[in-house]
């Protein structure tokens, strides 16, 4: 296929305004016209495509098709710096046309910025193996937020046409490009902008699978901020409890609705949704890890700690986990849910006790060294306090007399009916 052919092809979809057929000739994914376009051009580079077609199409057309073609010859002798650098040359491009246009450039929008932030991954990748600097990630997450903002901006189309129907599913790609280079700060700059648009469609009028997504990264953001929704009680002096965090509100509404074909979506919402609910007190069941055997090596083993109260064997599964639980940034929540571990171990001994409404705190202390925590007698008192403050045991300490005393009932609550505190 010569690339005059090409050309015509999108003039006929341009023309028509049919998006599903221009989107399939701007993909470098769809083998038939690829493959003719790469055989028919063998040997093509951009002085000679330049001089041969430049200016002969309409503008940017001209410059779409030269770029699309030295994407697809790239990526066939994998090259793949080389193809992000076409691609990315081909969507500045594009986006000259879809400016002017109304929402049925949508299709082609989502194929070209997707294909985009593909081959930006793998040109990094190809960097990285080169031992140079990776620049592809952030540069496509430049051009990405350029489309979002033409699809938020659009002031000139009808309500029914306008682009600001793709901006969840333009935002949704600006976020994963963000997440991929580590920049989510620059993420509430693109929620700053939806939020403080009241053109803008709501949430719900949008397809599922962008609810689902958009969701999924407020959740994410909202537990790297340990952003939590508080109430103040009528205690006094006051407190702030915890009811429900927002992370957990929005990761939880993500995995209801995450479609049931998608396994892989389900356990990257289950990866931060499990240590949330963790940390309330409320476990994943067996047959849910077993759906997903790389949660399950993730979490088993601090789960069976935390039911045997076992804290050497949490310690120990937290030091060989460290890596990974730092990587997906839940070490700290992590390290919270430890403290239901030791807090079952002071309500074993509670129960070894008789379940007597005073304890020492020595017996406590004995206990935590038996559970195999040695430390000083202080520092267990410490310890205690801060469960009867986090809710795990109804009481107070008599520091004068070493002793706990328990509350009449319900001294040791259950996990998922505590007042929780201070974000735990």
């Amino acid at each position: 296929m010569k690339l005059e052919n090409l050309a015509h092809h999108i003039n006929l979809c341009v023309k028509a305004n049919n998006g599903i057929k221009l989107a399939s000739w701007l993909s470098t994914n769809e083998p038939d016209h690829v493959d003719a376009l790469r055989k028919a051009n063998i040997g093509s580079t951009r002085d000679s495509l330049s001089k041969k077609y430049m200016n002969k199409f309409a503008s940017p057309w001209d410059e779409i098709c030269i770029a699309h073609l030295l994407a697809v010859i790239a990526i066939s002798e994998n090259r793949m710096e080389d193809a992000y650098k076409e691609q990315a040359s081909m969507v500045n491009a594009f986006l000259r046309f879809f400016g002017v246009q109304t929402n049925w450039v949508l299709t082609p929008l989502w194929v070209v910025l997707t294909e985009l932030r593909q081959l930006a991954h793998d040109g990094d990748v190809e960097l990285y193996n080169q031992q140079k600097l990776t620049t592809c990630c952030e540069d496509a997450a430049r051009i990405c937020n350029k489309a979002f903002t033409m699809c938020v901006t659009d002031r000139t189309s009808q309500p029914a046409e306008s682009r600001k129907w793709g901006v969840y599913r333009a935002v949704n790609i600006v976020l994963k490009c963000y997440f991929k280079v580590n920049r989510t700060n620059l993420s509430k700059n693109v929620i700053r902008a939806i939020e403080a648009n009241s053109d803008i469609p709501s949430l719900e009028q949008f397809e599922m699978t962008d609810q689902v997504t958009y969701r999924y990264y407020q959740g994410l953001l909202a537990l790297l901020d340990e952003n939590y929704s508080r109430v103040r009680e009528t205690s006094d002096p006051p407190v702030y409890a915890y009811i429900c965090p927002q992370a957990e509100g929005e990761l939880s509404f993500a995995f209801e609705h995450c479609h049931y074909s998608s396994p892989r979506n389900q356990e990257r919402i289950l990866t931060f949704l499990i240590p949330l609910r963790m940390m309330k007190g409320s476990f994943p069941t067996v047959r849910l890890l077993k759906r997903f055997p790389s949660l399950e090596g993730l979490y088993g083993r601090f789960l069976k700690s935390i039911r045997e109260g076992n804290i050497v064997e949490f310690d120990r599964a937290l030091l060989d986990l460290e890596a990974r639980l730092v990587q997906l940034n839940i070490w700290l929540m992590i390290v919270k849910v430890r403290e239901i571990t030791v807090s079952r171990v002071f309500r074993k001994c509670w129960l070894v006790l008789n379940k007597p409404s005073r304890v020492s705190i020595p017996a406590f202390h004995a206990a935590l060294k038996v559970a195999g925590s040695p430390m000083e007698i202080a520092e267990a008192e410490c310890l205690v306090a801060n469960s009867i403050f986090k809710g795990f045991i109804k009481g107070y300490i008599s520091h004068d007399t070493q002793l706990v005393v328990l509350a009449k009932t319900d001294a040791f609550p259950r996990l998922g009916v505590r007042v929780l505190r201070n974000g735990f």
